[in-house]
């Protein structure tokens, strides 16, 4: 068991290296089963991640650019003017948290030349981020429970358990 626990941290270890998704930054096997993995997502990493979950059609912000802060991530980027007059710049903050073994993300202020999204929106805007950065951190898929998230001034730091399916 301990050997196929072992395997399956080394096979996430890889996947992820292989990706350059995130960085291993420590394996151990898990108190209640499977292995504990912590991994380091850097600025790069989520702005893509970022990237892809604003790529949709009138996105809040065009070309997103990640600036990590301790707690906190904040975007900046441009918004297209609905009247067509050109394009303003905007941010936009989000925290990283763990709820019930995922990742959740809460947008937490939003300033783009006056405009005040629809809580919906918001929430499409959260759960596509929440999504794209847990897809960097368990880049091969594995059955995971996501442990803690701490943002830092350099990095993102996920710490979770991979079982086996």
């Amino acid at each position: 068991m301990k050997t196929r626990m072992l395997f399956l941290a080394l096979l996430c270890l890889v996947g992820l290296a292989a990706c350059r998704r995130a960085e291993v930054t420590d394996i151990q096997q898990g108190d209640s089963g499977g292995v504990d993995i912590t991994a380091q997502l850097t600025e790069a990493d989520l702005n893509d991640a970022i990237a892809d979950a604003l790529a949709i059609e009138n996105p809040l912000l065009r070309d997103p650019n990640v600036d990590l802060q301790p707690g906190q991530i904040v975007i900046t980027g441009t918004h297209d003017k609905r009247d067509g007059s050109g394009s303003v710049s905007g941010t936009m903050t989000i925290t990283l948290s763990v709820e019930n073994g995922a990742i959740l993300t809460q947008v937490t202020a939003i300033n783009v030349d006056g405009i005040k999204p629809s809580d919906a929106r918001v929430e499409t805007i959260n759960q596509r981020i929440a999504e794209r950065v847990a897809q960097r951190a368990n880049r091969e898929n594995r059955q995971i429970t996501v442990q803690s998230v701490n943002i830092t001034d350099d990095v993102v730091d996920v710490a979770f358990n991979v079982t086996r399916t």
